[in-house]
Order: C-alpha cells, then sequence, then structure tokens
C-alpha cells in the first residue's frame, strides 16, 4: 500500500472538495433528470396529442359535407385518445425504468411508421443497416428522434414522401429523416422545445446532430453518435503530497489513498482520530 504525506490542512481541504464534488455531482443529476422527464412528457404526449388535434379538426371540417368521412376520423381520435392514455403510463413508468429498452428500434420504427401512415396517409420508407447491434442505452433516444422528426412532419412539412435511415459501424449510429415537404427558412426557425430535446439527447450521447433545409425544399435531420459512451476522468486534483525525508515537521500525518468520506453535512475532519507523527521522531505512526 502506498502512503503519502498530507498536512492536516491539506486533509480538510481535500475532504471539502470531495463533499463538494458529491454535492456537484448530485445537483448534476436531479437537472438531468429534470431534463429527462420533460424530453419524454413532451415527446410522447405532444405527438399523441399533435395527431389527435389533426384528426378533430379534420373531422370538424367534413362533418355537413361528408359526415361518413367525419366518423372516421373521430374513429381514429379515440384511437389516438388511448394511445395518449397508454403513454402517460408509460411516461411515469419510464421514471423508475426505461420500458422501451425491453423493445427493438425494429420494433419501434415499425409502430411510428404505421401511425404516421394512418394519420396522414404517408408510408415513411425505411431502411435500416445494423452491421453492429444498436446499444441497449441507444435505443429510447434514437426512437424519440424519429418520433419528434415525423411529429414535426406531421404538423408542419406537408409532405409526400418520408425516408428514415438508420446504420451502424463499429463505433458510430448514422440517423437521417428526410422529408420533401415546404421546408423553411433556417435563420428563421424558432428552436421549439422538439428540436432542442433531440440537440440535448445528441449532447448527452457525446453525439452531433445536424439540421439541413430551406424552403420549398424539405428538411433533413441527421445525426451521428458514437456506439460506447466515454467514461469520464473522476480523478480528484489532489495537492501534491509531501515528501519523505529524515526530518518530519510537526503536525503531520501519514495516510493511505483511501480516505473516507463521510456522506452527509459536511464537517471538517476530525483530526483527533489521527496519531501525528512528532517532529523529534523518525517513527511515523497512523490510525489504521
Amino acid at each position: 500500500m502506498v502512503e503519502e504525506l498530507y498536512t492536516p490542512e491539506q486533509l480538510n481541504q481535500m475532504h471539502q472538495q470531495l463533499w463538494q464534488c458529491v454535492l456537484e455531482f448530485a445537483n448534476l443529476s436531479a437537472v438531468q433528470e429534470r431534463n429527462r422527464i420533460a424530453r419524454e412528457l413532451h415527446d410522447s404526449l405532444g405527438h399523441a396529442l399533435t395527431a389527435l388535434n389533426f384528426q378533430l379538426q379534420t373531422a370538424i371540417k367534413l362533418c355537413k359535407p361528408d359526415p361518413s368521412q367525419a366518423q372516421e376520423f373521430l374513429t381514429e381520435a379515440h384511437r389516438l385518445v388511448a394511445i395518449a392514455t397508454q403513454e402517460v403510463r408509460q411516461s411515469v413508468r419510464s421514471l423508475r425504468s426505461d420500458t422501451h429498452q425491453t423493445q427493438s428500434l425494429e420494433t419501434l420504427i415499425e409502430f411510428l411508421v404505421n401511425d404516421f401512415q394512418q394519420t396522414t396517409g404517408v408510408l415513411p420508407v425505411v431502411e435500416l443497416n445494423f452491421s453492429v447491434a444498436i446499444p441497449s442505452h441507444l435505443v429510447t433516444p434514437l426512437y424519440r428522434m424519429i418520433q419528434e422528426a415525423l411529429n414535426n412532419i406531421r404538423k408542419y412539412a406537408i409532405a409526400t414522401e418520408v425516408q428514415i435511415q438508420v446504420c451502424t459501424t463499429s463505433t458510430t449510429v448514422y440517423l437521417m429523416i428526410q422529408d420533401n415537404g415546404r421546408g423553411f427558412n433556417l435563420e428563421q426557425v424558432s428552436t421549439g422545445y422538439g428540436l432542442r430535446g433531440m440537440q440535448e439527447r445528441v449532447a448527452v450521447l457525446q453525439g452531433h446532430i445536424n439540421l439541413d433545409s430551406r424552403p420549398g425544399a424539405g428538411c433533413c435531420i441527421t445525426a451521428e453518435i458514437p456506439i460506447q459512451l466515454p467514461v469520464p476522468s473522476l480523478e480528484p486534483s489532489l495537492p501534491a503530497p509531501l515528501k519523505l525525508s529524515a526530518f518530519v515537521s510537526e503536525q503531520t500525518v501519514l495516510v493511505s489513498q483511501r480516505i473516507p468520506v463521510k456522506i452527509g453535512e459536511w464537517q471538517p475532519l476530525d483530526l483527533d482520530e489521527w496519531q501525528f507523527a512528532s517532529s523529534e521522531s523518525t517513527t511515523l505512526l497512523t490510525n489504521m
């Protein structure tokens, strides 16, 4: 076991720094969880309610000129209410565990494509090429991004063709969602919560996302996401330890690399628990 000398002041400084790291990580986790919940509610309910609104508006317009067709749209609206209810339950369950990770991405995309066709009459063309299997931690983010893109196409694009491509290499997942709709000016578009949610999902996975569109030329969203998420280094920047010498100054303590951190309200280390080396002795003692 490697032993190094630290002064009591250095020990207290390290203790305080470690506890500050604990607080910062706890706060970061809370913020990330709130953002995740917000994205889940927007992506799940937003998709179903947008489609429901479309069906009801169409039914209202057809109520007098074509009651039978209006009834068909009302029937579809009733189905979407059931889907929205299910999405609420799934969102609540996802606060405890991610239910979409139990299904394959192919199955989830099939559901989205069929639903899009039922509400718009347009069947998206899907191309999947998985040379490497999609890791489970990427299934939900990819599903939500495709869902939000289709939702935006349904609301704004007036598209007649939609294409979805997902492929993998040994290191990267590539996603593309493209439509031939009316497009928009990138400088004038508002970064609504849907687009911001996609950007946040990709950023969390340390990937890249790009949006390309212009009026009359449709829209294309592409994303590149690493297969494996790099593990960040958590090495703390500790004060440099004192070097051993024949003379040990007063109030110097020998500690091991195993520094105890008490989880709870931070308090300075109780230095009385440690045995100090006397400046008159060359024998170093610890409380180990």
